[in-house]
């Protein structure tokens, strides 16, 4: 007697979650909450088209400084930290530009892993002033009017002679005034987040960076999707890299 058989088949799960994925993205209340998610930022930045390579590839590590640091909401963490001041060191740039002050805490790192003869510019919105050129985001105006940013921590250090300070807006302000003694060969762009910002500070950065020089850019991230889109757009025209475990994007022509 012949036995009743079927063949064995194995469940296509690629299949079933791809179906009820797409039956799920139909709600409008999933999609929001999915899009916004950790898991699908995550994706993003797996697929973005900007490379990620290790800090290790690009710089040394040792022989670091760091004084007065402590990382609050609205500094860079202290990975971050350590890879610009990594490349500072590696690089000895003379001429370094900061957009986007905040309180100082980055300033002031990168002003003691500089050369001695190095000078830092860095650039930030004069207190209480949110006029702009270029439109900058909600969530930027609680750096914008951060009363504890009003005396800067690179203020009466012994790397207080390398750094000045510039006020105004970055997208409207004269570039040429951070080259008064040469083209410069380290910029990081920390300003506004919103796409209009991150792209004017980057065109100009580009006018004024030397041809050894090097750019950063920090908040590569969809949470900053201004960010984010301008840089994956720009990685068209210029070979940038991710900097693994961090926000910062590095580009060098």
């Amino acid at each position: 007697m012949k036995a009743n058989t079927v063949e064995h088949q194995i469940f296509d799960h690629k299949r079933w979650k791809r179906k009820i994925f797409a039956k799920l993205l139909r709600k409008k209340s999933f999609r929001k909450r999915f899009f916004q998610s950790d898991f699908f930022f995550q994706q993003m930045m797996e697929y973005s088209p900007i490379p990620c390579q290790p800090l290790a590839s690009l710089a040394c590590c040792e022989q670091l400084v760091f004084e007065n640091f402590l990382s609050r909401n609205g500094n860079l963490s202290p990975y971050e930290v350590m890879a610009i001041c990594a490349l500072i060191q590696e690089r000895k740039p003379q001429n370094l530009l900061e957009i986007g002050t905040f309180d100082g805490n980055t300033t002031l790192q990168m002003a003691l892993n500089a050369p001695e003869k190095a000078l830092v510019h860095t650039i930030d919105l004069p207190p209480g002033n949110v006029q702009t050129m270029q439109p900058v985001l909600k969530s930027d105006l609680q750096f914008i009017y951060d009363e504890k940013k009003q005396r800067r921590k690179f203020e009466e250090t012994k790397v207080a002679h390398k750094v000045r300070q510039h006020f105004g807006d970055s997208t409207a302000y004269d570039f040429a005034k951070f080259t008064e003694n040469g083209p410069l060969d380290l910029i990081f762009i920390d300003g506004g987040h919103s796409y209009e910002c991150v792209k004017s500070d980057t065109e100009n950065a580009l006018r004024v960076v030397a041809d050894h020089g090097c750019i950063l850019w920090h908040d590569f991230t969809p949470h900053f999707g201004g960010v984010f889109q301008f840089l994956c757009e720009l990685s068209k025209k210029l070979q940038l890299v991710h900097i693994e475990g961090t926000n910062l994007v590095y580009y060098s022509p």
